[in-house]
């Protein structure tokens, strides 16, 4: 395990085997945003990305926008650590209810790969990429694969689930 102190909040950084990342921290600030839909998701990261922002969290605009649109992603596409055929999801179905419907909490675990460091993307880039991969959502009318958290989504539920993802990390972000 690995502390370290960074804006203020003390951060203990554990590394599982699996290849993802689970950060403890006291819960800074954070705004309770819920989006209807992705244009409202949307335009709340482009008024952000316009208007300014302070983080009252660990991560700018760019690296929360790039990593909402790279999880968004990988129901599409696949995911890094593939679920395994007939393995349950690692979320509790009623933890999935409660994040489907609440959203997410501080402290999860995420993968490495999907964190992107602080210079890495610029918030307008962050935000067009998330666009991009809510306008794939949308048309997608494909086989999800199945998540090794949530398991088999439908675009309703990919829908859902990256509004949620969304509400958590913007709301990190506090509109100047």
């Amino acid at each position: 395990m690995l502390s370290c102190r960074a804006g203020g909040l003390s951060h203990s950084i554990v590394a599982f085997e699996n290849g993802y990342l689970f950060v403890t921290n006291t819960e800074p600030e954070k705004r309770k945003l819920k989006f209807a839909d992705f244009d409202g998701m949307i335009a709340e990261a482009r008024s952000l990305c316009e208007n300014g922002y302070t983080s009252n969290g660990n991560w700018n605009l760019g690296q929360a926008a790039f990593h909402v649109s790279e999880w968004a992603r990988f129901p599409l596409d696949g995911f890094p650590s593939p679920a395994l055929p007939g393995a349950e999801p690692l979320v509790a179905p009623e933890v999935k209810r409660k994040i489907f419907s609440e959203g997410f909490e501080g402290g999860m675990a995420t993968d490495p790969g999907t964190v992107a460091e602080p210079d890495a993307v610029s918030d307008s880039d962050g935000v067009d990429q998330l666009e991009k991969v809510a306008n794939r959502i949308l048309a997608f009318d494909g086989e999800s694969f199945p998540s090794p958290f949530f398991g088999k989504l439908d675009r309703e539920a990919m829908v859902t689930l990256v509004l949620r993802h969304a509400e958590h990390h913007l709301g990190y972000l506090e509109p100047n």
